[in-house]
């Protein structure tokens, strides 16, 4: 067996990659959709109910706070994957 060098080159396998997109988007999509929905209801409140803003501007901070880094997370996930695919492609060329 070889040492170990670590300047050597990484291997990037694509089912690595598909694993990573795809449990980005499963928790991409549902954390997103929920943190939209109740982003785009705390803003409608907020119009809604003009004398009383703090209702819609607390809906919409738990909404970003709770739902926020889920969002963030699956989406950098995805990204990093396709990412990762795309370095994979240009290094095989």
């Amino acid at each position: 067996m070889p040492p170990f060098d670590p300047h050597a080159p990484t291997r990037h396998t694509v089912a690595g990659a598909l694993v990573m997109i795809v449990i980005g988007l499963l928790i991409f999509i549902p954390s997103g959709l929920c943190t939209g929905w109740m982003g785009i209801m705390s803003v409608a409140a907020i119009f809604d109910q003009p004398n009383y803003p703090s209702e819609g501007i607390s809906l919409l901070l738990t909404a970003l706070v709770l739902g926020g880094p889920f969002a963030f997370g699956g989406g950098a996930m995805i990204w990093f994957g396709v990412k990762w695919l795309r370095n994979r492609n240009k290094s095989q060329t």
